[in-house]
């Protein structure tokens, strides 16, 4: 069996690692990143995300790219709303994302097998948006592509920022340690986005050459990393539990 390293924040990797090490696989937890909430304060994020929730009505659609943006707008919108309004679109970049808003009653979609920001665009629902609000809920910066496209079909879209990604750092110890080979085996690499990606390869140099392979959330991403130099790439169905454990489960490893 092999060692997986899997860089999910931890409070989001229990359930992932339980049922990976059941499957017999050694794995070790290297976070990438901790999520920080915005705090609901006199900041100027907490002061536009505010704005936003209070007008939350006013919304047509309201799209959700993360599972920690549904679970912390979700959280948002219980200290504005008694009941969430009437007559949102709700839609989510893919199963994780929307799994906490139907949890929540609402009645949600995402792209049936592209998960990024290309999938949800390519939704008949945001085809004809011309003259539509849009709020997207996101973590601070990242990708522009679906706000950029929306505003060029002739929406009009807010970011509710309700989180940071704050980088964790690893010595060159802790590196060496978690990708030595096993056996003669090199580990496989669990990643969860783009920035993941970014930040272990400010910390490891050659890592396309110290790894057997990367299991990535979405086709965007493996696109980023085999133009980076990884030959062996893996997109689970998405980046849920279930189906990151059936990926492993078909790998040869």
């Amino acid at each position: 069996m092999a060692r997986l390293i899997v860089t999910r924040p931890a409070d989001q990797a229990e359930g992932l690692i339980a049922g990976l090490q059941a499957l017999g696989h050694e794995v070790v937890p290297m976070p990438l990143m901790t999520i920080l909430p915005i705090a609901d304060a006199d900041t100027d994020l907490a002061h536009s995300a505010r704005r936003c929730f209070l007008d939350l009505d006013y919304y047509h659609s309201v799209i959700t790219i993360s599972a920690n943006s549904s679970r912390l707008g979700l959280e948002w919108m219980d200290n504005y709303w008694p009941q969430p309004p009437l007559g949102i679109q709700w839609l989510a970049v893919g199963p994780a994302s929307l799994a906490p808003l139907r949890d929540a009653g609402l009645d949600g979609i995402c792209p049936p097998e592209r998960f990024d920001s290309e999938g949800l665009l390519a939704l008949p629902q945001l085809a004809a948006v011309a003259d539509q609000k849009i709020l997207i809920w996101r973590g601070v910066g990242g990708r522009e592509t679906l706000a950029e496209e929306l505003r060029q079909r002739g929406a009009r879209v807010d970011y509710a920022e309700l989180y940071h990604r704050q980088p964790c750092d690893y010595s060159f110890a802790q590196w060496q340690q978690a990708l030595a080979p096993v056996d003669g085996a090199k580990p496989w690499l669990l990643l969860s986005s783009g920035q993941a990606l970014d930040i272990v390869q400010q910390q490891v140099s050659d890592l396309p050459q110290r790894v057997a392979g990367l299991l990535l959330p979405s086709a965007r991403v493996a696109e980023q990393a085999r133009s980076q130099g990884f030959e062996v790439v893996l997109v689970p169905a998405s980046a849920g539990d279930a189906d990151t454990l059936a990926c492993v489960r078909e790998m040869a490893c």
